[in-house]
């Protein structure tokens, strides 16, 4: 045990960071994931017991509306780094116009989107899904809406949660997690299976879950946890420096994450030529994943932060050395997490309601994702986030893109309807898309360029 801590604090430790904070941060950030996760599977669990035709309803909805919502939450990515370099170079006044105009700007965006994407949820369904059975779809236009609604106090409540990320404080995202996801956990039980409201429960959990939530995160940073000096006047005031970066690191991420959103609406078309068990066996399979991935989030979150406070404080070497060694330490501890939650599968799969006809798939795209996992993941998706907290965001969303319309859409597609494979086919896709990830991502990181400085500047 000795010589493990002493290997990682040889290797976390630095002028700026050192071993236990990074570690208190990990495994704070680690519980942050496991709510947010776990709720997410007992909500999707509760669902399904209302059954199939809901829980695929659910599934397609979530792929729509994700496009949407990323545009907002995109920009509140962008944003945290911006708060991120700012808090490394100590520049409170920088930090403070971050927080108020990447808050303000969520809200805008998501007013607007939300509203389009409600008045035009019934044409968008019946467009895409006209070969899917008329409950599936009447299901997916009312859960549709009613998400709409939730975007704008959602989109408040991700802000200033991706900003307490970027800043370090970890305990005050943690605690924001645990309030908006125990509330939608009890509201769902109470709507879907007290009320027996159904779909409708699930959504309307959602609502009144996020409204608390912003609120409760409007209230954590302007009066309990306000080291930064964040005063209401902050809102709704735009400088040209700070809004040109909110939006240079997170307009192209959204991009890129809207054009993911929109390869994983393709897989969706060509998944509704499957029977209903396969796609809500799909569902569950991605709805456990989500709680297999617990790690992964909380590794995503601490590259963000811990790189972008090192650019930010221009120590360039710390963001490559850190971007490395982040993720030799992310294929173990992605192990170890698999190791302790894999053995609760069965359990998981009797929360969801699964049909014996569904069981088998749903057991076959996990044991892929398992063992792949630990080998692709970290090199497949870290790099991404040390290249785009530099700037570098054009070169890994190119990367993004590609990798999946030539993995999980093109060779899925082949997988899963010529070769007759199925559900498992999109999963075999899914590792081949990290492995590529992995290749074009360590070869830019290799190079200077991503740093957008001149060499001699690096050190």
């Amino acid at each position: 045990m000795e010589f493990l801590r002493g290997r990682l604090n040889g290797r976390l430790s630095s002028e700026l960071f050192t071993y236990p904070e990074l570690r208190s941060m990990f495994f704070t950030l680690i519980l942050d994931q496991f709510f947010i996760f776990f709720i997410g599977v007992l909500s999707t669990a509760m669902v399904s017991s209302v059954g199939e035709a809901a829980i695929a309803a659910v599934s397609m909805v979530v792929s729509i509306n994700s496009i949407v919502s990323l545009m907002f939450t995109s920009l509140a990515a962008g944003g945290g780094i911006v708060v991120a370099r700012a808090k490394g170079s100590g520049d409170m006044d920088e930090i403070r116009r971050a927080i108020g105009e990447v808050t303000s700007l969520c809200v805008l965006v998501s007013i607007v989107l939300g509203g389009l994407l409600y008045v035009y949820a019934e044409a968008i369904v019946g467009l895409l899904y006209r070969e899917v059975e008329p409950l599936v779809v009447e299901y997916a236009i009312r859960y549709m809406r009613l998400m709409c609604i939730s975007f704008v106090p959602y989109s408040v409540f991700n802000a200033i949660f991706n900003i307490f990320r970027n800043l370090g404080d970890t305990k005050s995202s943690l605690m924001l997690t645990v309030v908006i996801n125990v509330l939608h956990l009890i509201l769902s039980l109470v709507f879907i299976n007290v009320m027996n409201l159904g779909v409708t429960g699930s959504g309307l959990s959602y609502i009144v879950a996020r409204v608390v939530g912003m609120l409760v995160a409007l209230v954590w940073i302007m009066k309990v946890q306000n080291t930064y000096g964040v005063r209401l006047r902050n809102f709704f005031r735009f400088s040209r420096a700070v809004t040109r970066d909110i939006f240079s690191l997170g307009m192209p991420l959204s991009v890129e994450s809207m054009l993911l959103q929109g390869g994983m609406l393709l897989v969706q078309l060509y998944l509704a030529r499957l029977t209903t068990t396969d796609l809500a066996a799909h569902a569950v399979a991605n709805s456990i994943l989500m709680l297999y991935n617990t790690t992964t989030g909380a590794l995503l979150s601490l590259t963000s932060t811990v790189c972008g406070q090192c650019y930010g404080a221009k120590r360039y070497d710390l963001v490559r050395r850190y971007g490395k060694n982040l993720i030799f330490v992310g294929r173990f501890a992605l192990l170890a997490t698999l190791l302790i939650l894999y053995p609760f599968t069965p359990l998981l799969l009797k929360l969801y309601h699964a049909t014996e006809q569904g069981r088998p798939i749903i057991y076959t795209a996990l044991s892929i994702a398992v063992f792949s996992l630990p080998l692709f993941w970290c090199d497949g998706n870290i790099p991404s986030t040390v290249l785009r907290v530099a700037g570098d965001s054009i070169y890994t969303g190119v990367v993004s893109v590609c990798a999946l319309l030539l993995c999980r859409c093109l060779a899925g597609y082949v997988l899963t309807i010529p070769l007759g494979l199925g559900v498992p086919g999109v999963w075999i896709a899914l590792v081949l898309e990290w492995v590529v990830r992995a290749v074009c991502l360590h070869a830019r990181m290799r190079g200077s360029r991503w740093l957008h400085i001149k060499p001699d500047k690096q050190g």
